[in-house]
């Protein structure tokens, strides 16, 4: 196509001009280094929060298993005094 004795070096210029445009542009390796790195560390904090965040449903979990028991126990206590004292009235 480009016959001109003029056109290929400025055909390969344009090229390498190109080509440095682009690889200015990319991040360098060490800065895609530090970018893993934080994605690590965001994802370890995560994991931490997730785990955190399970032994507090775990506990909560607990908490509500020893909440109903007492609640079953007082409604039952509440059942027999109330027997009692009706037991105590017909007499």
């Amino acid at each position: 196509m480009l016959r001109s004795s003029h056109a290929r070096p400025l055909l390969l210029a344009s090229a390498a001009g190109l080509s440095l445009l682009l690889l200015g542009g990319c991040a360098s390796n060490g800065e895609l280094e530090k970018v893993r790195a934080m994605a690590m560390q965001a994802q370890q904090s995560a994991d931490q929060a997730n785990q955190t965040a399970n032994a507090a449903n775990q506990k909560a979990d607990r908490a509500l298993n020893t909440s109903n028991q007492a609640n079953q126990t007082a409604t039952d206590t509440n059942e027999k005094l109330n027997r009692m004292f009706k037991k105590t009235m017909m007499k």
